[in-house]
């Protein structure tokens, strides 16, 4: 167990200082396959829990984890172990220890009508919700997402204010309703996407597959979405506009890329911001009247994105702290 306690300080020490101080190369080279490829496991466990309020807590749950799985006074030995299999079920433990941590974390109760709503907010990244009966929500950047305790027992009703892709469980007996500002998203079973900030001027829903209906408060149909089309509800003058889309524009955010088709430069701006988790400050009015299309699927930083943008109108930025400021 020598080698293996060692082996395991060597990575909690890792861990906690932060990608940016560790060599990582070379704490590589001292590994052989199996521990490389447990290795690979723990960093893509922290790369996707790698958020401000977890990482507070992450030494810790790691150091407690260490401890109870490879303290030699709390192990006994039961016979011939796999150490191939031993190493995978600890990676396994500690993905389900940080992944439990990281919903506790979000997940908050709230009253609200006399009712208690259960909540989940991500202010930055993407995180997924399982609900009650098994439909997955996930949640983009700068979202809140919340419902009843008593949902499924006669309805299946959340509420939204941000983004989330939704798959929905089919129920036949239920509908699915996305309560909203001034309207509702009703469906029985499907995959669609909802983008309803609050401090935008629309909402828009897009049907990947399935059928939705898009209602106002009085349950009257305003219409009927098939797969591949977007509803663009404008609240000022509550008009609702039926569009083709590409789902693959609507969903991308849930694979980190960042798509845009005909976006204006402040609309682009508050997608990179809520991406980023950056204030924007546009000084430059000509830029605000701009058209883009762009494609960005390779992780790029912001600073990238908007190098590249400027080569087709050319503007200047300067990065303080969390904020930019465009010229």
């Amino acid at each position: 167990m020598k080698r293996l306690d060692k082996k395991w300080i060597i990575f909690a020490d890792h861990f906690s200082r932060g990608k940016d101080d560790c060599d990582e190369d070379k704490l590589l080279l001292g590994l052989d396959d199996e521990d490389r490829l447990l290795f690979d496991v723990l960093e893509s466990v922290r790369l996707d829990c790698d958020y401000e309020q977890a990482n507070k807590r992450k030494p810790e749950i790691e150091e407690s984890m260490y401890r109870k799985m490879f303290d030699p006074k709390q192990v006994k030995a039961k016979g011939k172990r796999n150490p191939y299999i031993f190493l995978l079920a600890v990676a396994a433990c500690l993905v389900v220890a940080i992944s439990m941590y990281y919903v506790y974390l979000y997940r908050r109760d709230v009253q609200t009508d006399g009712n208690t709503l259960i909540a989940f907010s991500v202010s930055n990244g993407v995180s997924s919700v399982v609900l009650p009966d098994s439909s997955v929500v996930t949640l983009n950047a700068g979202s809140t997402f919340s419902y009843a305790k008593d949902y499924n027992r006669t309805i299946r009703k959340v509420y939204l204010d941000g983004e989330a892709c939704f798959d929905v469980r089919p129920d036949k007996n239920k509908a699915f309703i996305v309560s909203l500002d001034k309207i509702d998203v009703k469906v029985l079973g499907t995959v669609f996407n909802v983008r309803a900030y609050p401090e935008d001027g629309e909402v828009v829903t897009s049907l990947v597959s399935g059928s939705v209906r898009i209602e106002d408060k009085e349950s009257e149909m305003i219409c009927q979405l098939s797969p591949n089309q977007a509803a663009i509800y404008e609240k000022e003058t509550s008009q609702m506009q039926i569009e083709t889309c590409d789902f693959k524009y609507a969903i991308g955010w849930m694979s980190g890329e960042v798509l845009f088709k005909r976006k204006s430069f402040p609309e682009i701006c508050k997608i990179l911001s809520r991406k980023f988790n950056y204030s924007i400050d546009i000084k430059n009015e000509a830029i605000k009247k701009k058209v883009f299309t762009g494609k960005f699927i390779n992780n790029e930083p912001l600073s990238e994105i908007l190098d590249i943008m400027r080569i087709n109108f050319p503007f200047t930025y300067i990065v303080e702290g969390d904020c930019v400021t465009i010229y």
